[in-house]
């Protein structure tokens, strides 16, 4: 199922108290990284457990132009290309109702159509668009695909093509169309303020392609033998009125590791104006089954503080990881949904034995009269330990740097959105942002390239949401 970009009328629909505040908690990155159109599955599946019956009354059509460029410049010569395109994008996504039956059923389809408008004269790779044997992008890609969906009390069961988003498996959105998952899901809100989640996912469309392909994680060495059959998770978010949330999660990419999270913050009033909201997060991943990528035992810790008062928000994160490995995730080609507190546009500061600590503030410009445009800037440094790889590693050997030992690298990023408040080209946006990453002595090795140079990345992404029933 691929979603709507904008549910005015779904979100208005009146839920009870305790739905609202049983939805799932997002990752504490969420608003820097996400461009939000394809976001907030979760959001809408609450949703979907409060609609009247009907199978034609409660649907709905959407669609949605995306416009997206992108470009890096690479500033190390161990990195050849420097990706740029430009695409432009078509979605339509179906959502219906569901019948007055016992157990209702209904259905969920989506199509898009993706179009080169430049390739950066050959320079592809920048992952909006599907690549040819030469490495050139492709002129155009398209795909559709569907979901069965029945609902039974405070039970939503998906089966198809379909977006997920959880600690474990998150579909990438930020490019030109969000990624899929073929697999069966389950949500279940029949406790309040607990919302349970459980899936098994057999495949994957990957955000530039048309067709499907077999699971693999982000850093480990993507051939054949080292795919996954599947992953299938289990998982759930406790959640308050007060502002507690609490979330956890176990996981199995078959053959590769046992995943597992645990996540809590809290919300505090402090006076009128400030809100403090203190988060932790740990993962904590082993080997498992064949083992395809080697040895894995990794935790990674992460939290931070946000501290919120007239429409600013300041967050202080920190992170650490522990391990001869990276902390390693199911790739989704893009980091978006990692719930980890430092995180950013280009790099994860994930590396064996990495410590790092971000800045970041946001504010919606409402002092400069313009409510409707928000600004981010960030601030990453980490340091990592890349002497402490096994270079005979199946799936991580490959960053091992024998310099490595204080390997040292930083993060700027700053994003700027504008949503047209009223008119007639409502709701539409227009995002930029930029992206600065560089590193020090003994970060980068020959044969670790793979969004580790030094780089400036720029993105344009304009999107217009429409509603046709």
């Amino acid at each position: 199922m691929i979603t709507g970009a904008i549910d005015r009328r779904l979100l208005l629909l009146p839920l009870s108290w305790s739905l609202l505040w049983a939805l799932p908690a997002e990752a504490d990155n969420a608003m820097g990284q996400k461009d939000t159109i394809f976001t907030g599955v979760n959001d809408r599946q609450a949703v979907e457990l409060a609609i009247a019956p009907g199978l034609v009354q409660g649907s709905r059509l959407d669609g949605v132009l995306r416009n997206y460029y992108f470009q890096r410049d690479n500033h190390s010569d161990l990195v050849r290309r420097d990706p740029t395109e430009w695409a432009q994008g078509f979605l339509l996504s179906f959502r219906s109702g569901f019948t007055d039956t016992p157990i209702g059923v209904g259905v969920d389809a989506h199509a898009f159509l993706g179009l080169k408008l430049d390739g950066g004269g050959g320079s592809g790779g920048a992952g909006l668009l599907p690549l040819d044997a030469s490495g050139a992008p492709e002129d155009e890609f398209s795909s559709a695909g569907a979901a069965l969906k029945l609902r039974y009390l405070d039970t939503l069961v998906k089966a198809g093509d379909q977006l997920v988003e959880n600690p474990l498996v998150g579909s990438g959105t930020s490019r030109l169309f969000p990624q899929g998952y073929r697999g069966v899901t389950l949500k279940n809100h029949s406790l309040n303020d607990l919302w349970l989640d459980a899936g098994f996912v057999e495949s994957t469309r990957l955000r530039n392609q048309s067709g499907h392909s077999h699971l693999v994680t982000a850093y480990g060495a993507g051939t054949a033998d080292r795919e996954s059959p599947h992953v299938a998770w289990l998982g759930g978010s406790y959640n308050t009125l007060q502002g507690l949330q609490l979330t956890v999660y176990g996981g199995q990419l078959e053959d590769i590791w046992d995943q597992y999270y645990v996540g809590i913050s809290e919300r505090f009033q402090v006076g009128e104006q400030l809100t403090l909201k203190p988060y932790l997060h740990w993962y904590r991943t082993t080997d498992q089954g064949r083992s395809q990528l080697g040895r894995i035992d990794n935790d990674t810790y992460s939290g931070g503080i946000a501290a919120t008062a007239y429409g600013q928000t300041l967050i202080l994160g920190l992170q650490k990881v522990d391990g001869r490995t990276p902390f390693d995730y199911l790739t989704q080609d893009d980091r978006i949904f990692l719930y980890l507190s430092n995180s950013q546009q280009f790099a994860d500061f994930n590396g064996p034995g990495e410590k790092s600590w971000r800045l970041r503030y946001e504010t919606n410009l409402s002092v400069l009269d313009a409510p409707s445009m928000q600004l981010i800037v960030a601030y990453t440094r980490g340091e990592a330990d890349l002497t402490r790889v096994d270079p005979n590693s199946i799936g991580y050997g490959y960053i091992y740097n024998p310099d490595g030992k204080d390997a040292k690298h930083w993060e700027r990023d700053v994003a700027l959105k504008y949503v047209v408040p009223a008119g007639a080209a409502k709701d539409l946006s227009l995002t930029l942002r930029w992206a600065t990453h560089r590193e020090g002595d003994g970060y980068t090795a020959p044969g670790n390239t793979r969004g580790n140079s030094s780089a400036d990345e720029y993105r344009l992404i304009v999107d217009y949401p429409v509603n046709f029933f």
